[in-house]
């Protein structure tokens, strides 16, 4: 029995009344990041599977290339302290 009232009260507790949502029928009263993000959807949606699969490998061939950049970059930069270090 105790656990029933317990219940009861942490249920008026837990169940808050929900805020009312916010109309965004007009594209004006959109955040800009909502409204972003609602252009870039449609965008997308307007693009054939092809185009949408070729434009999804674009993010990790991008990501290897500034992977295998950030090691060009330290291999340089170790090279060239190697460099400094055996001629100072």
């Amino acid at each position: 029995m105790r656990h029933a009232v317990r219940a009861a009260a942490n249920m008026s507790l837990d169940n808050l009344p929900m805020q009312p949502r916010p109309d965004l029928s007009r594209d004006s009263e959109l955040p800009t990041f909502a409204r972003r993000q609602r252009l870039f959807g449609g965008w997308w949606r307007r693009q054939s599977p092809t185009r949408q699969d070729r434009f999804a490998t674009i993010g990790p061939l991008v990501s290897v290339l500034l992977f295998l950049a950030a090691i060009i970059a330290a291999f340089w930069y170790l090279r060239n302290e190697e460099i400094d270090r055996e001629t100072g």
